[in-house]
């Protein structure tokens, strides 16, 4: 088996499967369309990993989490607290419940959303939010302190897309697999790592060179990332991403975790250069392969993704060994 081989199958086993897929947008689109009929909103979009396709199938047991926004006009909603938000989300969703038998319960203990929670393997929140400018800007809720932040989360979409076609090597898109990959590694080694702020940092560290294979630019990703602090949201400089990792004391754990796996993933690189394939496949597994099991796919075939051909000049190399 090469490295790619390795990659590739590393990657399939973390995918939705087409069915999976196929369902969710079943009954994301359903809901979403019941709720514009309950609701006078200004837009409502998909957001999160499901959104940006680097969404990772749950450990057995959890639930997919699908994330919506539902955009309120600022002139009647603009002043609006969070609570009164999800109130009138919920007070709308219960309504909206029975006309689906798949629908287990609506769920409104989240901090920021209501869940609507299906009896298959995952559920739907949705985000109340505020537009302030369409397709711009937005007034969103945090996560993690419920304070009001202005953010656009198609933004951070449209960024990822962008980096994505940009580090294309011919007709073979690497980008995105790579950070699903990578958020796999970080729920089995360091799950306190958020992981919107893992895709910011792949981003950055990968945007600006062709990725001509997985082994390289995950190597680039170990080499590269810059951990320092003030990791600013791309849609507004004044939400800082990373501060978490400071508050809790996990940035140094973080560095050092990283500084090992760079050095695991170098010495893979420099056998796949000298053709030990299976050495760096070896080398690789200790990475992202710690448990032996992790990840595996229930059955199903993987979402297929078609590539779109870029013409680009050489890449300039970012590692020499």
């Amino acid at each position: 088996m090469t490295t790619e081989e390795f990659f590739k199958n590393l990657a399939s086993k973390v995918e939705l499967t087409q069915s999976e897929a196929d369902r969710i947008a079943k009954k994301h689109n359903w809901l979403r369309e019941k709720l514009r009929e309950k609701l006078s909103v200004e837009d409502d979009f998909l957001t999160g990993s499901y959104a940006r396709n680097t969404m990772i199938r749950p450990k057995d047991g959890e639930k997919f989490d699908v994330d919506f926004f539902l955009a309120f006009n600022k002139e009647d909603y603009g002043e609006s607290e969070l609570a009164d938000l999800l109130k009138t989300v919920k007070v709308a969703l219960d309504e909206i419940k029975p006309g689906d038998s798949d629908i287990e319960k609506i769920d409104d203990k989240q901090r920021r959303s209501i869940g609507v929670i299906y009896k298959d393997n995952f559920q739907i929140d949705v985000v109340p939010a505020v537009q302030i400018e369409k397709d711009k800007l937005y007034k969103i809720f945090d996560k993690r302190t419920q304070a009001p932040v202005n953010s656009n989360p198609k933004l951070h979409g449209k960024n990822l897309t962008d980096a994505n076609d940009a580090t294309a090597s011919g007709s073979v898109k690497r980008l995105v697999p790579i950070v699903k990959m990578l958020k796999s590694w970080k729920r089995a080694k360091c799950d306190y790592l958020k992981s919107f702020h893992l895709e910011l940092l792949a981003v950055e560290t990968l945007k600006d060179e062709e990725i001509t294979s997985f082994s390289t630019g995950i190597a680039k990703f170990f080499n590269s990332v810059d951990l320092k602090p003030s990791l600013t949201d791309p849609a507004n400089a004044e939400n800082v991403i990373d501060a978490y990792l400071d508050e809790n004391g996990t940035r140094d754990d973080l560095s050092s975790l990283i500084a090992d796996e760079r050095e695991i993933a170098n010495e893979a690189v420099k056998l796949e250069k000298n053709g030990d394939d299976d050495g760096a496949v070896a080398k690789w597994k200790k990475i992202f392969e710690k448990d032996g099991n992790e990840n595996k796919n229930s059955g199903g075939s993987p979402i297929k993704t078609g590539p779109v051909v870029i013409n680009r000049g050489p890449a300039k190399p970012w590692y020499s060994l």
